[in-house]
């Protein structure tokens, strides 16, 4: 593959060095009209970078950020070093106090220390957008680049033979009471293939599973899913498994999304910035549930289409405490079972009822993130799949 340099940058697509030359003309243009290397153009700078004031599209654009970083880190341990000569300046013209001096010593130790976790927590920020913006990138271009749109196609038809197969074949099992997986489960399973959009992102990743999107809001990510710290992992790591606070959105441990269970569960950061799933809380208003009620999720194998049915509020129940719990809801085999979770789950809805239509059967999705409405707090919306 052809690759487009910019100076010492190095890009892998023709759209990327574009916006590498835009960024490369906007630097110019500040560097030419003011000394970005004097502290407080460096800092005004920074923080209207920070900001989105100013804003870059490149890899040019965030090495010109962390120039200005370090121009404002050094010029901090500068002024800390210049308070401390201060200082013993004052100490040799007369006697002060040891109080003060210990304040003043602290003050200064504080102020630095937290414009050090500033800057790091800046930096990981930074990191875990240019992280997402490239799984996203992945994405698009694998999903937009099939050359064959009909091997894509293919690949779902030969997959949705192979996994009706094995649900078939579940339900047969359970039918009869079978304690064991139906034979030649695994079997059937080999013989399924990641669809094309997908394999780039797989092999990156093998904990990939999936991506779910919701137009018309910020939910576009890939979702995860592993054994790892008891199906934990993800709650703070990247897709690329670096450590991020915001995570990445993962499924349930205990869910099969190959021979599918009934309520598949899917679990991210209520993110007071909105990414992952702090978008969620607004699906409590039911005009605005009424008008975002599609979700598209797509496993690796196959591609559905959820109609959201209702969002409502609950909490984490206690071992003791005789009570649904919605996250442990992952499938009814019988018609007791299925009675007893729409009972149930009628009681936790907030959202308009009407709207709550399913029938035993129905494949379900429910979407799970923490809610600050009480200690312990959840907040969930649950769909069910049409296509």
């Amino acid at each position: 593959m052809n690759k487009y340099k910019l100076g010492e940058y190095e890009f892998d697509t023709y759209e990327e060095l574009l916006a590498a030359e835009e960024d490369t003309k906007k630097i110019d243009v500040i560097t030419s009209s003011m000394d970005v290397t004097d502290l407080e153009v460096a800092l005004s700078l920074y923080e209207k970078i920070r900001n989105n004031e100013i804003t870059f599209h490149s890899s040019v654009g965030s090495g010109f950020f962390m120039y200005l970083s370090d121009i404002v880190v050094a010029g901090a341990r500068t002024m800390v070093e210049e308070e401390k000569e201060k200082e013993n300046r004052l100490r040799k013209k007369r006697k002060t106090s040891i109080v003060y001096r210990v304040i003043g010593i602290t003050l200064i130790a504080c102020a630095a220390v937290i414009f050090s976790y500033i800057y790091r927590n800046d930096m990981a920020e930074r990191r875990s957008e240019e992280e997402l913006a490239r799984v996203r990138k992945i994405q698009n271009l694998t999903g937009s680049g099939i050359s064959d749109e009909e091997y894509s196609e293919n690949v779902v038809e030969d997959n949705t033979a192979l996994l009706n197969e094995l649900r078939k074949q579940k339900e047969e099992a359970a039918n009869t009471d079978a304690e064991t997986k139906p034979a030649g489960a695994e079997e059937v399973k080999k013989k399924l293939k990641i669809l094309p959009e997908y394999q780039t992102l797989y092999a990156e990743n093998t904990d990939f599973i999936g991506w779910i999107s919701i137009e018309d809001t910020n939910i576009d990510y890939p979702v995860m899913q592993t054994e790892e710290a008891e199906g934990e992992f993800y709650l703070d790591h990247s897709f690329y498994r670096s450590s991020d606070k915001n995570g990445t959105l993962f499924m349930d441990v205990r869910n099969d999304f190959i021979n599918r269970d009934t309520n598949l569960i899917i679990y991210g950061h209520n993110m007071k910035s909105g990414v992952m799933f702090g978008g969620l809380k607004r699906y409590l208003e039911d005009d605005y549930l009424k008008s975002h009620r599609t979700i598209t999720f797509n496993t690796i194998y196959e591609k559905n289409t959820y109609e959201i049915i209702g969002a409502g509020l609950s909490e984490v129940s206690f071992e003791d405490e005789y009570t649904f719990r919605y996250y442990n809801f992952l499938n009814a085999d019988t018609r007791e079972e299925w009675d007893a979770f729409e009972v149930n789950m009628k009681q936790l809805l907030s959202s308009d009822q009407s709207l709550f239509d399913v029938e035993m059967g129905d494949e379900l999705l429910t979407l799970s993130t923490c809610s600050s409405y009480r200690e312990q707090g959840r907040m969930f919306i649950i769909a069910k799949k049409i296509t």
